[in-house]
């Protein structure tokens, strides 16, 4: 493959896979499982990281990360933006503006769960990528839904009053006809109703430290840079143009597959991509190194774990009393 290609499938590889966080131990998969080896040189905090056995597995239906209890659903994200929404309409009525809440189906991102173990480790199901390539599976994304009001662009004095920020930049104490605004504006005060904190909402900084992290520490452990390179001299063998180091670059949004349809080179090169995951285990490894990174920061952190969960159930219920009161 000329070096501008391979150059190219790599690039746009990393930035693939950094939309695709997270996975962990497999449930119910059962199959066969053999010990995982500890070699020298693993990444560490204190001493080897023990992975007690790598099952042997494809499916990533049943893919749970360690961390997944401490992050937000999909929909539960919607539920806590959507009560932002009409907490802020609220309070910039108060003010006298129009600031519509969005109705409808609250928007989702289409994962299937809080950690994305779905599209993690890229395209994993065989039929599916004979008869998609790397494209989206049909019904698998659902349409986004604009989720801000439409209409008019609002006018300054209401921009102030959502923001409480002068047009400078700077902090805004009062609106046009002196009266107090809340910090931040109306979006601060909604935000600081539902999370305790005007500037926060949603998921904690830990937890997504803890899942990115894991996934970065997990691709540089050497088991799981040994079987990338299985898989890499596995793709090689299907075809002498797949030089492609790791199932991260493989180009599945290469412009050249850009189309409406897979076509037929894509279509060889993702059954390809899956059957060599099948044939190395690369799922199996993978995934179990990256919920043992997970266990181990976690096991430091169970103190602000606890906090957290206290924490989701407070964002969540208050969301729910600002989307009941709405009804």
């Amino acid at each position: 493959m000329p070096a501008r290609r391979i150059h190219r499938a790599r690039r746009l590889g990393a930035a693939v896979v950094l939309l695709a966080v997270t996975a962990g131990c497999a449930q119910g998969q059962a199959a066969e499982s053999t010990p995982a080896p500890t070699p020298s040189g693993t990444p560490t905090a204190s001493g080897p990281l023990p992975v007690v056995a790598v099952p042997k597995m494809l499916d990533v239906s049943s893919l749970v990360l360690p961390v997944e209890p401490y992050l937000f659903t999909d929909r539960q994200v919607g539920r806590l933006f959507r009560a932002k929404a009409v907490l802020t309409e609220s309070c910039m009525r108060r003010f006298g503006h129009s600031w519509p809440a969005p109705t409808g189906p609250i928007p989702e991102t289409g994962t299937l769960n809080p950690a994305n173990t779905a599209h993690r480790y890229g395209i994993t199901d065989a039929a599916k990528a004979a008869r998609y390539g790397y494209h989206p599976v049909p019904g698998s994304v659902p349409p986004q839904v604009k989720d801000k009001p439409t209409g008019p662009q609002p006018g300054r004095e209401a921009m102030l009053v959502l923001r409480g920020l002068n047009q400078d930049g700077t902090p805004a104490a009062a609106d046009s006809r002196g009266r107090r605004l809340p910090a931040g504006g109306c979006q601060a005060e909604a935000t600081k109703a539902l999370s305790g904190d005007p500037q926060k909402l949603g998921n904690r900084e830990l937890v997504g430290a803890v899942n990115i992290g894991s996934y970065r520490d997990s691709q540089r452990d050497p088991r799981v840079v040994a079987v990338f390179r299985a898989w890499s001299r596995c793709m090689k063998r299907q075809n002498n143009d797949y030089a492609y180091a790791d199932p991260t670059r493989v180009p599945g949004k290469d412009p050249k597959f850009n189309g409406p349809t897979a076509g037929r080179a894509e279509l060889a090169l993702a059954s390809a991509d899956v059957a060599c995951k099948r044939e190395t285990n690369v799922i199996g490894v993978r995934s179990s190194v990256d919920a043992a990174y997970q266990r181990r920061a976690m096991a430091a952190k169970q103190r602000q774990l606890t906090a957290v969960k206290k924490d989701m159930r407070t964002q969540l219920a208050n969301a729910d009393q600002a989307l009941a009161r709405r009804r």
